[in-house]
């Protein structure tokens, strides 16, 4: 419970907890049960524009909106005259088909089953023999920048021939 002082902040704690502030008021409550259970039923809110099935509460904002049709989306409108063509029709098709694309389809399902899709292709055109994966060999003769190449070596010795 709450004892009215207030405790010093201690600066040992990190992480989330470190940032969370929390400070109250005193107060006094009074036990209305009769008064809990008017709220808790409900019979305190009212009907919205008549409608029974909508409850809100007397103090809600949408209780002075009468009529939303000034607000509805295709009466108000910055493009309520304008009409598009044919082809800017297809492009907004298009464009909403990208927009809400995560709305109705999984991407990372979508995309693991394009990279399935790849590997398939990719195993298609290496059984064609044109195309074919190379295994990696760990051999220890690799290339090293800092030593001479085989053909830098035949042209070493061609030239120490030639002097």
């Amino acid at each position: 419970m709450f004892s009215g002082k207030a405790r010093k902040k201690s600066s040992g704690k990190t992480g989330p907890a470190a940032e969370l502030l929390v400070f109250g008021y005193a107060c006094k409550l009074f036990r209305d049960d009769e008064k809990a259970l008017y709220h808790e039923h409900g019979r305190h809110l009212i009907p919205w524009m008549g409608d029974s099935h909508i409850q809100i509460d007397r103090y809600d904002g949408r209780g002075h909106l009468h009529d939303l049709s000034e607000y509805d989306a295709e009466h108000n409108s910055w493009n309520r005259n304008y009409n598009l063509s044919e082809e800017e029709a297809r492009i907004e098709a298009l464009c909403d088909e990208e927009r809400y694309l995560a709305l109705h389809t999984d991407l990372l399902e979508e995309e693991a089953r394009q990279e399935e899709e790849y590997k398939r292709l990719s195993e298609a055109l290496a059984e064609d023999g044109m195309y074919n994966t190379v295994g990696f060999q760990y051999k220890s003769d690799y290339y090293d920048p800092s030593q001479p190449t085989e053909e830098e070596d035949q042209q070493k010795g061609k030239d120490d021939k030639g002097i």
